[in-house]
């Protein structure tokens, strides 16, 4: 069993007092190069480990996180996954004085952002967690926290043009690029393929872009003759075959789907009603999804893993304010394919 390494050993191996020990480990006040090198030597023989509960007690004094994400209306949808992971990470972290308040944002009504982010700003906390869905209004709020000398962590997706201290998320580029893969190797020559985006707000959406752009690089790369169409739809049922229609285009026709969200539970019931089974690939294990994918409607789903993102970005969050480590900027997440035949063994955290 490891020995309970107390800084006044270390103090007294170096020959020095608890004080200057105490400078050494927080990077604080003037010691000498060679005495903060001896320190440091014992520091890694004898393995040492700061107790942060017993600092953060005695410290007296909260660290509080923020998280600014979407409302999640039921426990069907995907941004109930992420809450959980962050729920997951605060059921470990309260112990040492963290405390949480979360603020929520309409996906449907980008405004509610900016609204929701004045609200938080009310009451500034240490560090915000925020979902980066509409990223105007996200460029003006994380300009604020910059503004604050506020840290912040993305989950979902990333904004290159802002200073987060990291973020943790799937690459959106190399998800579509392998969503194409599947789709070119499932399907003929000359075959018509859409490309569905179900969001209100396409150009506020930047992470669904990224995943068109990686979809699209695919086939160009591949110099492919397949005729892809694009559809943008709101997330009516019914949206999907009307848009057809107004294309001319036979649901027969139709060869592969890729929808670039979770919604593609969407597009796999609407070609079920019509008796069509293009090859459906989308992104998610939502209770919709996993259902139409067992029936054999949705060929592939790309898993975010979307609990492990809410929990690791509020770890790191810790890592950064109360361990003051310096952590990796760029998290990127596994792209895990999922099918039926694999769904029941998946572990998504």
């Amino acid at each position: 069993m490891r020995k309970n390494i107390r800084i006044k050993d270390i103090a007294l191996k170096a020959g020095v007092s608890i004080g200057t020990v105490d400078r050494v480990l927080h990077k604080r006040g003037e010691v000498s190069t060679e005495t903060k090198a001896r320190i440091q030597q014992i520091i890694d023989e004898l393995d040492y480990r700061p107790n942060l509960l017993a600092s953060s007690l005695a410290s007296k004094k909260s660290i509080v996180f923020a998280t600014l994400m979407p409302e999640s209306y039921s426990l069907d949808t995907y941004w109930t996954k992420p809450q959980n992971g962050v729920e997951k990470a605060m059921s470990q972290l309260r112990a040492y004085g963290v405390k949480l308040k979360q603020y929520f944002f309409d996906m449907d009504d980008s405004r509610s952002f900016s609204l929701q982010g004045e609200k938080l700003l009310l009451d500034p906390p240490d560090a915000v967690m925020l979902a980066p869905w509409a990223k105007r209004e996200a460029l003006r709020f994380t300009k604020q926290l910059d503004e604050l000398n506020i840290p912040y962590i993305y989950i979902d997706a990333n904004l290159e043009e802002t200073h987060p201290i990291g973020f943790v998320a799937q690459s959106p580029f190399d998800s579509g690029f392998l969503a194409a893969k599947l789709i070119d190797w499932g399907v003929k020559g000359k075959s018509l393929i859409l490309l569905i985006h179900v969001a209100k707000e396409l150009d506020n959406a930047s992470h669904l872009i990224k995943r068109e752009r990686g979809f699209m690089r695919y086939f160009e790369e591949m110099e492919s003759n397949h005729r892809i169409v694009k559809l943008e739809v709101s997330g009516k049922e019914d949206e999907i075959n009307s848009h057809l229609h107004d294309l001319d285009i036979d649901p027969c026709e139709v060869s592969g789907v890729f929808v670039t969200n979770s919604k593609v539970h969407l597009a796999a019931t609407c070609f079920k009603a019509l008796c069509v089974t293009p090859k459906i690939i989308g992104y998610d294990l939502i209770p919709q999804n996993i259902n139409l994918l067992k029936e054999g409607k949705i060929d592939f789903l790309i898993c975010q893993k979307p609990e492990l993102q809410g929990y690791r970005a509020i770890h790191l969050l810790f890592d950064t304010l109360v361990k003051k480590e310096i952590i990796i900027k760029e998290n990127y997440t596994s792209i895990d394919l999922i099918t039926k035949e694999n769904v029941d063994f998946y572990n998504s955290i």
